[in-house]
């Protein structure tokens, strides 16, 4: 008897730890998964799981608008370019292509090394359709284009808008209207390309500046938004094949009817200006020095002092005006009737090319003194590579930029500038008087201690991004 009970005893330890060892396994098993499923989700928002349950975690941000100098690093692709990139992809390339299109762009583009697909070219309006909750964009309009340079691309470019501006949207996105998207000007993300049944190439872009626009035959300024959410379920493109088919049957149409236009309407970008505070750099009055190169110590390195100004000299006020940061808007539907544009009544409108509007009009500018060469005053001549280590801070002393550069990007007053020495993070922002132009896209600008850009403010952004702003200061 007692050997029986012994017996028991330890068949039921035996059961016991039997017992716990599955718990214990199901409890490593249990762990694994939920390390491995967080990976997943945080690696994958482009899920509409994942990207859901990270919007009510606030684990990631809604798209944000980009200002152009801080707009992420990327290629400009024209239409011909984008059918030799995407048009050729087997269709498992291109899906994961595109999975990786939309996750940055769902990212803000803060996790990625990679170059932006910009979308450039014209483009001729085909047609145009509202979003709505069951699209992948819930607010603002999609316009279905056409590429003028090859027939066979196709561009659904969103324009996120608050509802008040939706139908200004409609009223000016109407058939037949250009879309002139520009390097200077416009940065259209790419973040879905597909090949249609017939061959074609339907792409699908959104504007990161989120801008405002008007035509060259509308009235008014209709402003994007950036979307507030999301319905990633609803996938892209955001317009089915039936919307694509019936709205390039009505431009075809057209076409037949009334023959190619001689004169399109033009969809414009409006840059508006405002003032800048800043103070105007007080001249010292100094002796004179000799040409000898005058040095002083910065982290231990000699650096050269730029040469001081002849306080006999006059100096120039010039002008300085800044791009305001647009509003950003909403998109598409997909089973939206594409707009009647017979339904649309004709504006009469002056061109938007002509006198600046008043909603436009310049504010009064800060001004900036402009020098002879060699003339302006005494300060520190830094190169590329030791002004992206200064402090964001102003410490109060007048620093100069010296060095060769490549202009990566030109427009009104403002030019971007590369260090020719591989300093791929970081950029030079130079600012030009209002009477001077900068130099065009793909030039050389070389600067020493006669002509140095003045340094104005340097700021570094989450991605390791360095901005060096900097303007002009001496006659050519």
């Amino acid at each position: 008897m007692i050997k029986q009970r012994v017996n028991r005893h330890r068949g039921g330890n035996q059961d016991n730890l039997f017992g716990w060892t599955i718990f214990l396994l199901l409890l490593a098993l249990v762990a694994g998964l939920s390390w491995v499923g967080s990976f997943y989700i945080f690696g994958h928002p482009e899920k509409a799981f994942s990207y859901g349950l990270l919007r009510t975690l606030g684990k990631i941000d809604a798209p944000k608008r980009f200002e152009l100098t801080k707009a992420p690093r990327g290629q400009f692709l024209d239409a011909n370019k984008l059918v030799e990139r995407y048009g050729k992809m087997p269709p498992r390339e291109l899906e994961a292509e595109n999975a990786s299109l939309l996750r940055n762009y769902l990212r803000n583009y803060l996790r990625t090394k990679e170059l932006v697909p910009y979308v450039i070219g014209n483009f001729n309006v085909m047609g145009t359709f509202r979003l709505g909750p069951n699209n992948f964009f819930p607010d603002g309009v999609v316009a279905l284009a056409q590429s003028t340079e090859n027939p066979s691309v196709l561009l659904e470019l969103i324009f996120p808008s608050a509802e008040a501006d939706v139908g200004q949207l409609e009223r000016m996105l109407r058939m037949g209207l250009d879309l002139q998207l520009a390097r200077t000007l416009d940065l259209s993300a790419l973040i879905n390309a597909r090949i249609m049944p017939d061959g074609r190439l339907n792409l699908t872009a959104v504007p990161l500046l989120y801008g405002s626009y008007t035509s060259t035959d509308a009235t008014g300024i209709l402003n994007l938004e950036p979307p507030a959410d999301l319905n990633i379920s609803a996938g892209l493109p955001v317009l089915n094949q039936a919307a694509v088919d019936e709205a390039d049957k009505r431009y075809t149409a057209q076409r037949e009817r009334d023959g190619p236009p001689v004169h399109s309407p033009a969809l414009m970008r409006v840059q508006r200006t405002e003032a800048i505070a800043e103070s105007t750099i007080p001249v010292a009055r100094a002796e004179p020095v000799t040409r000898e190169a005058v040095t002083t110590q910065m982290d231990g390195r000699p650096v050269a002092r730029a040469i001081p100004v002849n306080t006999d000299e006059s100096a120039i006020p010039v002008a300085r005006a800044e791009p305001v940061n647009p509003a950003e808007s909403a998109i598409p539907v997909a089973r939206a009737e594409p707009v009647d544009p017979g339904a649309v009544p004709a504006a009469a409108l002056q061109p938007f090319a002509a006198p600046t509007p008043a909603a436009v009009t310049t504010p009064p500018a800060a001004q900036w003194t402009v020098y002879e060469p060699g003339r302006m005053p005494r300060g520190r001549l830094l190169d590329i590579d030791t002004a992206r280590d200064l402090p964001a801070e102003s410490t109060g002393e007048v620093q100069y930029l010296a060095g060769d550069f490549q202009v990566s990007a030109s427009g009104q007053n403002r030019a971007v500038l590369r260090g020719s020495g591989g300093q791929q993070n970081v950029r030079v922002i130079v600012d030009f008087p209002g009477n001077a132009a900068p130099p065009a896209e793909g030039e050389t600008v070389q600067r020493n201690a006669q002509r140095p850009f003045q340094i104005t403010n340097v700021e570094r952004g989450p991605d390791g991004q360095v901005n060096v702003y900097v303007r002009e200061i001496t006659r050519p």
